[in-house]
């Protein structure tokens, strides 16, 4: 159910009662309604399908869709997971958004011209 209380039966002889019953009781739907609305957040929602409901962040560094998820940095730095086309991807974009690193859904890695490859070997005594 909706809506906690049905409406009543009208009395059609007593047009002035039963428009009051009539107003109370939208009243009491639109305050129901108002309530609901304004508590509705993240505390009490299951779930969402991403093919028809865009979940982003609040500042928007942070999007799933249907396909695939996307978190974005303040300087264009991205990470992408998922389809694109049809195809399994994996994308790292530096600072400006240029293509760093990717992986296909083969498995194969691609290193852009954006990476800087560094490699910690550790300590040597």
């Amino acid at each position: 159910m909706i809506f906690a209380n049905d409406l009543r039966p009208l009395d059609y002889g007593d047009l002035r009662g039963s428009l009051s019953l009539v107003e109370n009781h939208l009243r009491a739907m639109q305050e129901q309604l108002e309530y609901t609305l304004s508590n509705l957040d993240s505390a009490n929602v299951t779930s969402l399908d991403p093919a028809q409901t865009a979940i982003a962040s609040a500042g928007g560094s942070m999007r799933i869709t249907d396909e695939a998820l996307l978190l974005t940095g303040e300087d264009g730095q991205r990470v992408e997971l998922g389809s694109r086309g049809g195809a399994f991807r994996m994308l790292l974009a530096g600072k400006g958004g240029g293509p760093a690193l990717w992986l296909d859904g083969q498995g194969r890695v691609t290193v852009g011209g954006e990476a800087q490859i560094n490699i910690d070997c550790g300590r040597w005594d």
